[in-house]
């Protein structure tokens, strides 16, 4: 009985968290932060909700087909390695774009996306999970993190929320700029654009 009320209540305090980690990305998704620091606020509390290692969010170049690096948080925090620019269909991360699914692994050693086994078996990493940010069928980015120990079916749930409304939130930011953009142009030009 005492067994049961304590795991009771560690799943409690599993879900309170969670629902504070969604409340603070909902913030920070809403707040009055430039594009670059809402997403790494978000990378910034992927870290913390979920005791992972490193969390990156990176952002879709239409016209490149490359996938911007724009946030990074945890171990790791360079904007400008190796992975700062990856191609639709290349890695892991582009990838995850193309195929517009998530992937998931609590073996990351043994995972044949991982592009250096060594690396995540020097660095202690257990799990990954990498999402694509997918908006009316469009990918307009990708969120991944990876940690030390197994993620469990409650924190991939809400990471699914997270890449979902942070879809929302790339787009709505992306369409705000394109409006302030087209109002900068000459007066006739935005007319005819409207």
């Amino acid at each position: 009985d005492v067994t049961r009320r304590t795991q009771l209540e560690a799943e409690l305090r599993d879900r309170v968290q969670l629902a504070e980690f969604q409340a603070e990305i909902g913030a920070s998704l809403t707040g009055a932060l430039s594009s670059r620091a809402m997403l790494q606020r978000c990378a910034e509390l992927m870290v913390s909700a979920f005791d992972a290692a490193f969390a990156r969010i990176w952002t879709l170049d239409d016209a490149a087909g490359v996938l911007q690096l724009q946030a990074s948080a945890g171990l790791y925090t360079h904007l400008d390695g190796a992975h700062a620019r990856v191609p639709v269909g290349v890695y892991k991360i582009g990838l995850i774009a193309h195929e517009r699914a998530p992937h998931l692994s609590n073996r990351v050693v043994d995972d044949p996306r991982i592009s250096d086994p060594a690396w995540a078996r020097r660095e202690g990493m257990v799990a990954f999970a990498g999402y694509p940010l997918v908006i009316a069928g469009r990918v307009v980015g990708v969120m991944a993190m990876f940690a030390r120990h197994p993620l469990d079916d409650g924190h991939l749930r809400a990471m699914a929320s997270v890449a979902d409304h942070l879809a929302l939130a790339i787009e709505r930011r992306r369409a705000e700029a394109d409006l302030v953009a087209a109002k900068a142009r000459p007066e006739g030009a935005y007319r005819a654009w409207t």
